[in-house]
């Protein structure tokens, strides 16, 4: 699996990344992270708004010798990087294979998978030539609210190896630089974790254990175009799983088997 670090990060981690990710705030840092670490780098767009000067990014990407990609928040943008000649992908999430097909043919360099696309990823890459992205530790987009994340695109650290061949990139939600190396120890390095799911995906919801969740759920969640959302199905696999995985239920389940 590839994975994307942020810039801030300690160089030990950074050496370990096949992309590096820079912030707007860290935009005149570009030239000196790639001479250090020659690695493609993705700039990301502005928190605030503050719009991309495209002849500085012009120079930037003769600098990182055609490496620099532009993370566009709108349309527009995109246009004015594709006019510029850079590479460029949307942060718009591809919910459908026509969004999908949209991007392509916009010449996007990546796409963001969303739901329920993402439950139908092995159809897809079938479909599709363009790369995809994702964020194991977020379970929606939050642009509407959610009860919870339990049936959203969350990824165990133990699963990361199914999507070798269907996700070409990850990348980590923006946080403080200590739990994003943190992060990438978990999943692309040990690649285990015993204990609340939450504590990596915060908006999960549940306070699942995660050794205790079916190593098979996988399967399930690979191929179920997220049915149990749009009454296809009466699968309540996630829900029931993370129910039977909170520690209130195993312990209650545990000390009823010690009274007997």
């Amino acid at each position: 699996m590839k994975w994307c670090l942020r810039s801030r990060l300690s160089p030990q981690y950074l050496k370990q990344a096949d992309e590096i990710r820079v912030d707007f705030r860290d935009m005149k840092s570009i030239p000196d992270v790639y001479h250090q670490f020659k690695k493609p780098i993705i700039l990301f767009p502005a928190l605030n708004g503050e719009q991309y000067n495209w002849k500085e990014l012009i120079n930037y990407n003769i600098i990182c010798e055609n490496n620099l990609t532009i993370l566009c928040p709108s349309l527009e943008e995109l246009l004015m990087a594709k006019n510029y000649g850079l590479k460029y992908f949307l942060s718009k999430e591809a919910t459908s294979g026509w969004d999908l097909k949209a991007m392509e043919e916009l010449g996007c360099e990546y796409a963001y998978v969303g739901i329920p696309l993402f439950f139908d990823l092995p159809r897809v890459t079938k479909a599709h030539t363009i790369k995809l992205r994702t964020i194991p530790t977020i379970s929606y987009n939050h642009h509407l609210p959610h009860k919870n994340g339990i049936c959203g695109q969350w990824i165990r650290p133990e699963d990361i190896d199914y999507y070798e061949d269907l996700i070409y990139i990850m990348e980590f939600e923006f946080c403080e630089v200590k739990r994003e190396e943190t992060l990438f120890k978990v999943y692309a390095q040990s690649k285990e974790w015993s204990t609340r799911l939450d504590i990596l995906v915060e908006d999960l919801g549940s306070t699942a254990l995660n050794r205790l969740i079916p190593e098979d759920l996988i399967e399930t969640r690979l191929n179920c175009r997220q049915r149990c959302m749009s009454g296809e199905s009466t699968c309540h696999l996630c829900e029931t799983v993370m129910h039977m995985a909170e520690a209130e239920t195993f312990n209650k389940i545990k000390n009823a088997f010690n009274k007997k």
